[in-house]
């Protein structure tokens, strides 16, 4: 399935344009109609490209299921001549923007204060514990000659932090800020999962493949134990800097009570403070999404691994995806777009919700990561 969305966002001046080739080999869907009321994605072959709605190549397994019912009229109030509706919150100046990178187009940014100031060029940054340092994926024409940038955020000093060759991506700082791993592709397709230190040479923690399981798909660390948490399509994996295999959970018991499909742009990202976890999982778009873009949407959910359940965290309306939690545990920043800039040339855009709340729009942008630790 093709998202019709280009990624990225325009600058102000010309930059270089790269995409982003996250995973090479990978499935595509297209829709057949089984019944009046049902359609069901299928597999068509295993190397051909399939696009989500963040504008990534991404990769799926199994089936999702999508009523052509339409869904409950919004409530609304009238009160005064007053139509109400409850919906997206704008930016308001008491909301507390923590310190994030992220990127605009080509451009790797870091915001502080309300002020954001451009670091270099590449894509899916990391940001070190106190916002000391960053990290990125660069690479020119080809992207099997991508490097790790680090960069320290005071001086504006960059340098290669890693350089193993093949297709490099999804960076993450440790909560301690002393190691950064990333997931390598070879030419052969073969994934690997790697760590590394400032100054010190990148390691392989583990290859896909046997207890590791297939894929290592967006990798993070929990803030709790510093364990490395990824999925395969499959399973969700816990492991060690060690690259020591300790817990496995079928992905099927996340999404109990909710239709919807998890593809390789799917993160699992454990709460600070707290037993439960985010994530970001392919469903069905609102009507409107529907007429503009007839694919799937994504959203945000949040399990309780105590009531085994899944609860919505993202409204309707708002295609989320890529969630990162704030140090604190209090919100969530992650990319999306409204239903009405659906199938728009630019439509990304970084929010943060809390729990229970409304999103509020902080602008334009994609892969927002905060501060990986305290």
């Amino acid at each position: 399935m093709r998202f019709p969305i280009p990624l990225g966002h325009s600058l102000p001046k010309p930059v270089p344009r790269h995409r982003c080739m996250h995973g090479l080999y990978l499935g595509q869907a297209r829709a057949c109609p089984t019944s009046a009321l049902q359609w069901k994605f299928h597999m068509l072959h295993e190397k051909s490209r399939a696009q989500g709605p963040s504008g990534r190549l991404l990769r799926f397994r199994g089936q999702i299921t999508a009523s052509s019912e339409q869904p409950m009229a919004r409530r609304c109030l009238l009160t005064s001549l007053l139509l109400v509706f409850v919906t997206t919150a704008p930016l308001r100046a008491e909301v507390a923007i923590p310190p994030l990178v992220y990127t605009l187009g080509d451009a790797v940014m870091f915001k502080t204060g309300g002020q954001s100031i451009m670091l270099g060029h590449g894509s899916q940054p990391t940001l070190s514990p106190e916002a000391r340092q960053a990290a990125w994926v660069e690479h020119g024409d080809d992207p099997a000659q991508a490097r790790l940038m680090l960069c320290d955020i005071a001086s504006g000093n960059a340098s290669i932090l890693a350089k193993p060759g093949g297709n490099l991506h999804s960076p993450s700082f440790s909560p301690d800020g002393g190691n950064v791993i990333f997931v390598r592709r070879t030419e052969t397709g073969q994934s690997e999962l790697w760590s590394v230190r400032p100054g010190e040479k990148p390691r392989k923690l583990a290859q896909a493949g046997g207890l590791a399981g297939d894929d290592f798909f967006e990798p993070v660390f929990s803030l709790a134990d510093g364990r490395i948490l990824y999925h395969d399509l499959e399973s969700l994996y816990s492991m060690s800097l060690t690259g020591q295999k300790n817990n496995q959970t079928p992905l099927k018991n996340f999404n109990q009570g909710h239709t919807g499909a998890f593809t390789s742009t799917a993160r699992f990202i454990p709460r600070p403070n707290s037993t439960t976890l985010a994530f970001s999982m392919s469903v069905e778009g609102s009507p409107l999404f529907r007429k503009k873009v007839p694919d799937l949407s994504s959203a945000l959910f949040l399990y309780d691994p105590q009531s085994r359940s899944a609860s919505r965290l993202t409204p309707h309306n708002i295609t989320a995806f890529a969630p990162a939690w704030t140090t604190d545990g209090q919100a969530l920043v992650f990319t999306g777009y409204s239903d009405k800039h659906a199938g728009t040339a630019r439509p990304f855009r970084i929010w943060m919700i809390r729990p229970g709340q409304p999103p509020v729009d902080m602008g334009p942008g994609e892969d927002p990561r905060p501060a990986s630790g305290p």
